[in-house]
């Protein structure tokens, strides 16, 4: 086996030291993120001679295949979709399961929004480009299912999703995978995953950059079954006032965003709805 797979000469918890190889090719230069089943890396491509990020499954990790495949079916995904307003990705690694992908720029959104609020036009401009990526992604069969300003990047203006680790076909997922505050009501339950569901999370995303607050806070959570219907009474419970503060926010698109959070998916608007109320506010 080689050094990769078995984790000699490595820091803690199998931490490939800077300067060292985490992949051949690739010679860390920071340790980015320590996951619970990958580790993140800032690395210099010496193929590309330039930065690149390797997201690998961590040693103590290797030998679920669940999760092995997850991180292998992600990088394939990154590999294969092409979208200005996605993630790239360069190669995927099978052994040790790794994904190589391209540097991004900027901050993240959850960034951004800890230091104000964004205005009207800007989260509309930022709706566009997530629509756009989500129609793009969900066109191929695939649901993200983990929207939320963590997991997008902007840079000069250009919003980029990026973390498909949890993307899944539609249809049956596993119960509560996803983040909690961002979840849907049916991925609590793993059930009747659709396109609304990456709606309700592109709703929450955007009231969260609008109000720098989270409609049910981050508290809902579903680690048992008991706790699921916690979010059915917070859902028809959505506070009157939520956007009543933005400024400038029209009565359509603050009736849309709270469309976007309706406890059926078949209340809620689709893509194209929502782009349509965006439209109309977004500067470009």
């Amino acid at each position: 086996m080689s050094r990769w797979g078995s984790g000699r000469g490595r820091g803690s918890a199998g931490v490939v030291p800077v300067g060292e190889e985490v992949l051949p090719g690739y010679p860390v230069v920071a340790l980015l993120a320590h996951g619970r089943r990958v580790d993140t890396y800032d690395v210099h491509s010496r193929e590309r001679d330039c930065r690149c990020v390797v997201k690998i499954l961590r040693p103590d990790r290797r030998g679920d295949q669940r999760v092995r495949d997850a991180v292998i079916q992600e990088g394939r995904l990154v590999c294969a979709l092409t979208h200005p307003h996605l993630v790239r990705g360069y190669e995927v690694h099978e052994e040790p399961p790794a994904v190589v992908l391209e540097t991004l720029g900027g901050a993240t959104l959850a960034a951004l929004v800890d230091d104000g609020p964004l205005t009207v036009g800007d989260a509309s401009l930022l709706g566009l480009q997530l629509i756009s990526a989500l129609s793009y992604l969900h066109g191929r069969g695939w649901l993200h299912l983990d929207v939320k300003p963590a997991n997008v990047v902007i840079d000069n203006g250009r919003a980029v999703l990026i973390d498909l680790s949890l993307a899944g076909r539609p249809g049956v997922g596993r119960r509560g995978a996803g983040t909690r505050g961002y979840l849907a009501p049916e991925q609590a339950r793993g059930v009747g995953l659709g396109p609304a569901t990456d709606v309700w999370g592109l709703g929450i995303t955007l009231v969260e950059a609008l109000t720098e607050l989270m409609p049910y806070g981050d508290e809902a959570t579903w680690d048992s079954r008991r706790r699921i219907p916690v979010l059915h009474r917070r859902a028809a419970r959505l506070p009157r006032r939520l956007l009543a503060d933005v400024p400038g926010l029209p009565a359509e698109t603050d009736a849309a965003l709270r469309g976007c959070l309706a406890e059926d998916p078949a209340d809620r608007p689709t893509l194209a709805e929502l782009r349509g109320c965006l439209a109309a506010t977004s500067p470009v």
